[in-house]
């Protein structure tokens, strides 16, 4: 598989993906860009650090439940600024950001309510 290419084609799925970071099965870095024109919230070097260390600690520890629950969809993880999408595609593992504008209704909403919950407990 052509790896640059394959990110390139990831980018024209919709335009609110931001980042796009490549890894292979040894967790090597094989591709971390940005979406042309988009300035990064990190440094170029963060952004490679994270993709490389991350997919190893996050995939593979979700992973470990595939027996019980089924093969693993995809993780993400949400910050006040951007969310992460981390997804297996056969033996790489791709990670995209997004930013904050791009929702997932349900788990915000139970998000938003559990701090809510939390500060009144205080």
């Amino acid at each position: 598989m052509d790896v640059e290419r394959f990110a390139d084609e990831v980018f024209k799925i919709d335009v609110g993906i931001r980042y796009v970071g490549i890894v292979d099965a040894q967790y090597r870095v094989l591709v971390s860009k940005m979406r042309t024109g988009i300035g990064s919230l990190t440094s170029a070097r963060t952004e490679r650090d994270f993709v490389s260390i991350m997919p190893p600690i996050i995939v593979d520890a979700v992973e470990k439940l595939e027996s019980h629950l089924g093969t693993v969809e995809s993780v993400s993880i949400r910050y006040e600024k951007a969310l992460l999408l981390f997804q297996r595609v056969n033996e790489l593992i791709l990670v995209m950001s997004f930013g904050p504008e791009v929702v997932t209704p349900f788990l915000s909403r139970v998000s938003s309510e559990t701090r809510n919950l939390a500060d009144k407990a205080r």
